[in-house]
């Protein structure tokens, strides 16, 4: 089975649609990036992907009884982290409705990037990797402004928007891939699980027990 370290909705959603089996474990650690790297987004979110990797690994490791699955039978552990990027700045989640707003405003009109870090441990093995899309929004009036914090949406998520709820309605134009600015870049996470056989092994037990025609 494979264990993924995250409790977004959003990454449950997308690694839900291989159709493996999975189990979720949020990982506990702390987020606070060292200033040196912080110019630097694609290291930025791979080490923090790295970083919660081990957190889950300590975690299934320490506390074997606490979970209804065996340590050993976690064929995958898969972690995750996504920032937005603007004119050299990190915008994460706003911590109210007013730095939502002042997010929004510098999005509006302008192209951004989103990056995604992703973990993987597999066997012994640490695969990273990191993801960029650009990402173009629209002119937003004060009024599209007022109305998309009143939904609540923007304050969950990094960058103040959801490109996969109301948010998506204020993106002109994406360049590469979109399931990485919902959080989770599944081309890539793929190909990484493919290589290695995990997709393969899931995919031949439900053929096997006729699940698959």
């Amino acid at each position: 089975m494979i264990v993924l370290g995250s409790s977004s909705p959003r990454r449950i959603q997308l690694l839900s649609l291989l159709g493996l089996p999975f189990e979720v474990v949020k990982p506990d650690v702390d987020e606070d990036i060292p200033n040196e790297k912080i110019y630097n987004p694609d290291v930025v979110v791979t080490e923090l992907a790295k970083l919660k990797c081990e957190a889950v690994f300590n975690k299934l490791n320490t506390y074997r009884n606490r979970y209804h699955f065996r340590f050993d039978e976690v064929d995958a552990i898969i972690t995750a982290d996504t920032i937005v990027w603007l004119d050299g700045e990190i915008l994460g989640k706003p911590v109210n409705e007013k730095e939502a707003e002042k997010m929004l405003r510098r999005l509006s009109g302008n192209w951004h990037k989103v990056f995604t870090g992703v973990c993987v441990k597999i066997s012994g093995e640490e695969i990273t990797f990191f993801e960029e899309t650009q990402v173009k929004f629209k002119e937003l009036s004060d009024w599209e402004i007022s109305y998309y914090i009143s939904t609540g949406e923007p304050l969950d998520k990094a960058g103040a928007y959801g490109i996969q709820g109301l948010g998506g309605a204020f993106v002109e134009r994406i360049v590469g891939d979109y399931t990485n600015v919902v959080g989770l870049p599944m081309p890539k996470l793929w190909q990484v699980l493919f290589d290695r056989g995990v997709i393969q092994k899931y995919a031949t037990r439900k053929w096997s027990q006729g699940k698959i025609t």
